[in-house]
């Protein structure tokens, strides 16, 4: 594959804690186990994107610390080019309880990424515009977000976003991005309407009205539900058995733009993606090795 993604966003270490449920406001409890894994959502989105062939290249900030060294080299290892990467302060951490069902809790350290800046980006701009498609997700600074999409916009390279952590976003810069890939909390944040099953065509509506060329909730084991001009409707996923559900919305988006630069219709690039992210969940850390047969030359479609 000779298309290019450019990824602007974060760049964490995660130090996960299993426990038996997540720990409540004033209680103190006991891990059962812990772990130092690579993490942040624009390195998933990276990481994911790289593993099944893309040439990737990161837009984003390390610290200066043994974590950012670590984690430099793990893009490095995978073939993505950290060449837009500044070591500034501190590296992110994001500290996760994970559940006995898999579910998850986190608090985030911004750390570096919280130094990622618009001048930075437009030092990248190159990269920007000649990637067919660029991947952000909200860890890092609005106006560097911001500055990302303008030059996408105007170089016609193609915009995903995945809405996380959950942030007002507003409209103008809505009208520019081409798939906007919200959960259920974030579908509800965007559009303001209560998240209810049966109003998901009316709330993906609301988006595409404010200019998003396409919506796609994240159901988890439900699917997707996606909203794409006069064409909607609900894709299934395969029902894994979670272990950790940190990092599945990154590998779907990550998978996404690879299906789409592979020529994949939507409806085929949705499943896929969300097969991606159902291995995904059957592994613990956010950036698990993906099998051979993931690879979209290799993929066999369930239906």
């Amino acid at each position: 594959m000779s298309s290019k993604i450019a990824v602007v966003g974060s760049i964490n270490i995660d130090l996960v804690y299993e426990v038996d449920e997540i720990v409540q406001e004033g209680q103190t409890i006991s891990t059962r186990d812990h772990h130092l894994f690579f993490g942040g959502k624009g390195a998933n989105q990276a990481m994911t994107a790289a593993q099944l062939g893309a040439d990737v290249t990161f837009i984003g900030s390390v610290g200066t610390d043994g974590y950012g060294e670590q984690a430099l080299l793990n893009l490095q290892r995978n073939g993505i080019d950290t060449s837009s990467i500044r070591k500034d302060g501190l590296t992110g951490q994001a500290i996760i309880q994970l559940s006995s069902d898999a579910e998850n809790a986190i608090l985030l350290f911004a750390g570096a990424n919280h130094n990622v800046t618009a001048e930075q980006v437009e030092a990248s701009r190159t990269v920007i515009e000649e990637s067919d498609f660029l991947l952000l997700q909200l860890e890092i600074p609005m106006p560097a977000i911001e500055k990302a999409i303008e030059i996408a916009h105007g170089s016609q390279t193609k915009i995903i976003v995945n809405p996380a952590p959950s942030h007002a976003l507003s409209d103008q810069l809505l009208s520019k991005v081409d798939y906007l890939t919200p959960n259920r909390t974030e579908l509800e944040s965007l559009s303001g309407i209560p998240f209810n099953e049966d109003e998901l065509h009316i709330a993906c509506q609301k988006l595409i009205e404010k200019g998003v060329g396409c919506v796609i909730v994240t159901l988890g084991k439900q699917g997707s539900y996606y909203f794409s001009g006069n064409k909607y409707g609900l894709l299934p996923s395969n029902k894994m058995i979670p272990v950790d559900t940190t990092g599945a919305g990154d590998a779907f988006s990550g998978t996404l733009a690879v299906a789409l630069l592979e020529g994949f219709a939507l409806e085929d690039a949705i499943v896929y993606a969300s097969d991606v992210a159902g291995f995904v969940v059957t592994q613990k850390g956010a950036q698990p090795e993906i099998p051979e047969k993931y690879r979209t030359n290799q993929y066999k479609f369930a239906y």
